[in-house]
Order: structure tokens, then C-alpha cells, then sequence
């Protein structure tokens, strides 16, 4: 039987194809370019009326408030989660990190803290967490060229691939833990 994933996000998540990436499974992209963590608060609402039974649902927002410097997303997020944990008792709900980006004006470490309390959220409410900053950093700590498009903060078609792949062991796992 094939298990329903719903992605919920801005710009990174809305231009990938995930029903390509994941044919096995029936996928929804609720991605919004430009989102911000408070804009996919507001319309929580009709993202819930849109999906009907999902298994796992991945969330990943907050890099359009990071770019605006606005760093105090914890709160709105943790209502995003709060409610999504509420409103789907029998879905797993999977907050993934926020991405390294490469801009001047914003440092990776306002991200990795930003990812702390993104954790903590997800601890907070059952949720799964998965770390995907890691994979787009060299052993220094700087975001990978490869990965990013030349506005450095959307993803190129490695990126994608990186991402997509760490989504993909992480549901080999989970089926593995089912079975």
C-alpha cells in the first residue's frame, strides 16, 4: 500500500518535484515560494483541508525570515507543529532543519541556532527531526557551491539529489522500524 507525503515549505520545497523523486509513494507539494514561517501559519487552515490522511508529513520553512533578519520564528513554528501534531494524530510530522545558505549578510550560525530550536520543537511535540544542514556544509563548516544556485540560497539539481536521498534513507528507516 502506498503511504501519502505531504511537503510543506516555501520556494526549496515547491521546485522539486517529489512525485517524480518518490513514485512509490503518493506525494502532495504544499510548497509557496516566498513563505515565511508566519505566511504558512495564516494558511495552515487550507493546508489541512488539502490532505487527507497523510502518513508523514515534512515541514521546512524559515530561510525567507532568516534572509529578512528576522532570527524569533521559534514561536510561530512551534504553533505550526503544535497544530499539525493535534489536527494529524496518526501522521508522523518530520521538521527538517533549515539549509546553510551563501550570502554575505547572513552567517550559518544564525541557522544552526535557528535549527537548535527547531529540534527542540519537534521534541517538544513527538515529531521527528531531521538534520539535513549537514549534508550541504564541507568538513568546515561552509555551504558546498555545488549544492546552491548562484543566488545562494535556492537549490541547484545536487542539492536536490542530496536532499531527496536523505529523505529517502530516512523513509527506508522508518519502514524499516515497521516492519
Amino acid at each position: 500500500m502506498s503511504k501519502n507525503l505531504v511537503f510543506i515549505g516555501d520556494s526549496l520545497t515547491e521546485y522539486f518535484d517529489w512525485q517524480e523523486r518518490f513514485p512509490e509513494y503518493r506525494v502532495i507539494n504544499l510548497g509557496v515560494s516566498g513563505e515565511t514561517v508566519e505566511g504558512l501559519l495564516d494558511r495552515l487552515d487550507r493546508v489541512r483541508s488539502r490532505i487527507n490522511e497523510p502518513d508523514i508529513i515534512f515541514i521546512m520553512t524559515g530561510i525567507n525570515n532568516i534572509a529578512m533578519e528576522q532570527y524569533d520564528i521559534a514561536g510561530d513554528y512551534k504553533e505550526i507543529v503544535s497544530k499539525l501534531t493535534a489536527w494529524f494524530k496518526n501522521s508522523m510530522i518530520v521538521v527538517q532543519s533549515v539549509l546553510p545558505v551563501r550570502l554575505e549578510w547572513i552567517k550559518n550560525n544564525v541557522i544552526k541556532d535557528v535549527n537548535r530550536h527547531l529540534k527542540k520543537i519537534a521534541d517538544e511535540f513527538s515529531a521527528e527531526y531531521l538534520d539535513v544542514y549537514g549534508l550541504f556544509v564541507d568538513p568546515r563548516g561552509i555551504p558546498m557551491r555545488a549544492n546552491l544556485l548562484d543566488d545562494g540560497v535556492h537549490l541547484s539539481d545536487t542539492g536536490y539529489h542530496v536532499w531527496a536521498d536523505a529523505l529517502d534513507a530516512f523513509l527506508k528507516a522508518m519502514e524499516g522500524k515497521q516492519a
